[in-house]
């Protein structure tokens, strides 16, 4: 069928980090003179970081006014301070270089294939936007990677005060950015998360492709393993 809409989920999907977080972390940490001793754990903080964070103020503050800078500065120190490092002000100035790193390009990269595919969408004459788990940062690493001009909305989470796989998410992008009276069903979301992006959208009335290695049995119509293997049916069937 034709879609009158078409969005895409930004981390992993339309760009991803250059190199694990916990690799540039310690590289920035060494210009504050900061030294980490127990590396494994340091290696592992991350994530828990990042999941105790998101579970005390989901959506990166949003839902508990929390400033998402405040929310990205808990999870860096939590990182450092979990790994024996001492919470004092190099590990601030740490703390605020990198997520002012982070609001770059500098740090991500676009996943292979997914220009080639963004170029055929906007020569098809598809309006295309973005739906992204993400805080402010996100249009200014758009700008910056040269992504920005394929898209007619951006809409980050944060701001948007609800996130995927939240039907609301997907019911502003309809409500805000669609033209005329377009339905659910004439929509497509693609991401690379199944339960955020994929299952988020089905249970918003929308369709969606799944983008990700693993296919969590779906079938090749909604889902690819890469974009480098977003074959000709699936671009076709995005183009009617």
């Amino acid at each position: 069928m034709g879609y009158k809409l078409i969005t895409f989920d930004f981390t992993g999907t339309l760009m991803r980090f250059r190199k694990p977080p916990t690799i540039q972390y310690e590289k920035v940490a060494s210009l504050y003179g900061i030294e980490i001793k127990n590396k494994k754990d340091f290696h592992d903080n991350f994530k828990t970081a990042f999941k105790a964070a998101n579970k005390e103020h989901p959506n990166f503050g949003a839902n508990t006014n929390l400033h998402w800078t405040q929310w990205w500065l808990n999870v860096v120190k939590h990182t450092f301070i979990n790994a024996g490092v001492d919470d004092n002000p190099n590990l601030d100035a740490t703390s605020w270089h990198l997520i002012k790193l982070y609001g770059t390009a500098a740090e991500w990269e676009v996943v292979p294939g997914v220009e080639k595919v963004l170029q055929s969408l906007k020569q098809g004459g598809k309006r295309i936007g973005i739906i992204s788990n993400m805080d402010p940062r996100l249009e200014n690493i758009l700008q910056e990677a040269g992504l920005r001009h394929y898209f007619e909305f951006v809409i980050a989470s944060y701001e948007a005060r609800c996130f995927k796989p939240q039907v609301d998410i997907f019911k502003l992008a309809l409500e805000k950015y669609s033209k005329e009276c377009t339905k659910p069903v004439e929509c497509c979301h693609i991401g690379d998360s199944y339960n955020e992006d994929y299952l988020g959208a089905i249970q918003s009335g929308w369709n969606a492709i799944l983008v990700n290695r693993s296919s969590n049995s779906l079938n090749s119509s909604n889902w690819c393993a890469n974009f480098e293997e977003f074959d000709d049916c699936l671009l076709r069937n995005l183009l009617k």
